[in-house]
């Protein structure tokens, strides 16, 4: 079974998403900030990690930082943020991020995401 870590600081949203990919039988780890999921990451080597921009001690672009010099650096990074601004979807691409979705989102559209993600070849347009 997939694994998929979910970085965020809002408890009932990080809980929202862990109970329905877990009901599509992902194996869900969760984290309560940049620092726990570097951990955490490190730890279990998820095969995608959703990660919240604006988070305590260390925030999502500077989790994407730490990502791109850690040996787990191919994983996927899906970037959540209320932050609609262009410069910072730019921002969280340009630091490594694959998708960046902005809150609120719909769950099926965020599963879309992560099923294109983890599985790019039969997603391919070509």
């Amino acid at each position: 079974m997939k694994k998929i870590l979910i970085i965020d600081d809002e408890l009932k949203l990080r809980e929202t998403m862990s109970d329905f990919f877990s009901l599509l039988n992902y194996v869900v780890l969760e984290a309560k900030n940049g620092i726990e999921g570097l951990q955490k990451a490190k730890e279990n080597i998820p095969h995608l990690i959703i990660c919240d921009v604006n988070m305590p001690f260390l925030n999502g672009y500077e989790f994407l930082a730490e990502h791109q010099k850690s040996n787990f650096s191919n994983i996927p990074v899906i970037l959540l943020s209320a932050k609609t601004e262009s410069e910072n979807q730019r921002k969280g691409i340009e630091l490594g991020a694959k998708a960046y979705v902005t809150k609120p989102f719909a769950i099926k559209e965020l599963k879309k995401i992560v099923d294109f993600c983890l599985n790019p070849e039969a997603n391919s347009f070509i």
